[in-house]
C-alpha cells in the first residue's frame, strides 16, 4: 500500500513539472520541444487568426504590429491580406524569431525579438496591433497593454483573438466582455467591438481619445 502512495505521489509530481514545463514552453519557446509546439500552435491557431482578421471593419492598414508570432504563420498571412502593408512580427523567444525568419521572408514583413510590455516603436506607429492566443501569457498585462496603447494611431485598431478558455485559466477576472471592458477603460482603452465563434474570442480595441 505504501509503495503505490509513493508511485502516485512520485507520477503526480512528475506530472505538474511537464505541465509546468510545457506552460513555461507556451509562453517563450525554445529548443526541440518549442519548435515542436510552435508547429502545432500554428496549424491550430491559424484558423482563429484567420476568422478573427475576418472581422475588420476596414481593409487597408499601413502599418502592422503582429504580438506572439510564434514560428510566424500569423504574420505571413498578414502580409498575404494586406501585400501593400509594412508588417512587423515581434516575439519574446529567440526561437520563435529565428524559426519565423527562416521559414518566412516575405515583402514588407521583418520579425524582431521584443518583449511587448517594452517595444521600441515610436508612438503613434502602427494602424493595426495583432494578438493572437497570446495576451493571457503577458507576465505584466497592464503595462503591455499601455505600450500597445502608445503605438497605437488614434484612429488604429487592436485585434484580440483567442479561445475563451484560456481567459477562463489564466485571466479569471476579465473572462466576462464586460469585466474586459472595464479593465480597457481603466487604461484608456476602447472596446468597440466583440465577436465569439465556437469556442473562440474576438476583441477589437481603439484608445478611447480616439472614440
Amino acid at each position: 500500500m505504501l509503495k503505490m502512495v509513493l508511485i502516485l505521489f512520485v507520477l503526480a509530481v512528475l506530472s505538474y513539472i511537464l505541465l509546468k514545463y510545457l506552460i513555461s514552453q507556451s509562453k517563450r519557446p525554445s529548443g526541440f520541444v518549442g519548435r515542436s509546439m510552435m508547429r502545432i500552435w500554428n496549424k491550430a491557431y491559424l484558423p482563429m487568426a484567420q476568422w478573427a482578421l475576418s472581422v475588420l471593419p476596414k481593409k487597408s492598414y499601413g502599418h502592422i504590429l503582429d504580438i506572439g508570432v510564434g514560428n510566424g504563420a500569423s504574420t505571413a498571412y498578414l502580409g498575404q491580406l494586406f501585400p501593400d502593408s509594412q508588417i512587423k512580427g515581434m516575439d519574446i523567444s529567440t526561437e520563435a524569431i529565428s524559426q519565423a525568419q527562416q521559414r518566412y521572408q516575405l515583402e514588407g514583413v521583418t520579425f524582431e525579438v521584443m518583449d511587448v510590455s517594452q517595444l521600441s516603436y515610436p508612438d503613434d506607429r502602427f494602424n493595426l496591433v495583432c494578438a493572437f492566443q497570446t495576451h493571457f501569457h503577458w507576465p505584466n498585462l497592464t503595462q503591455a497593454m499601455l505600450e500597445i496603447k502608445r503605438v497605437l494611431t488614434n484612429d488604429g485598431l487592436f485585434i484580440i483573438a483567442c479561445e475563451q478558455s484560456k481567459i477562463n485559466y489564466y485571466l479569471p477576472d476579465l473572462k466576462e466582455k464586460e469585466e474586459f471592458a472595464d479593465y480597457l477603460a481603466n487604461v484608456g482603452l476602447t472596446l468597440v467591438d466583440y465577436q465569439k465563434y465556437s469556442a473562440w474570442v474576438c476583441y477589437i480595441v481603439m484608445k478611447s481619445s480616439s472614440m
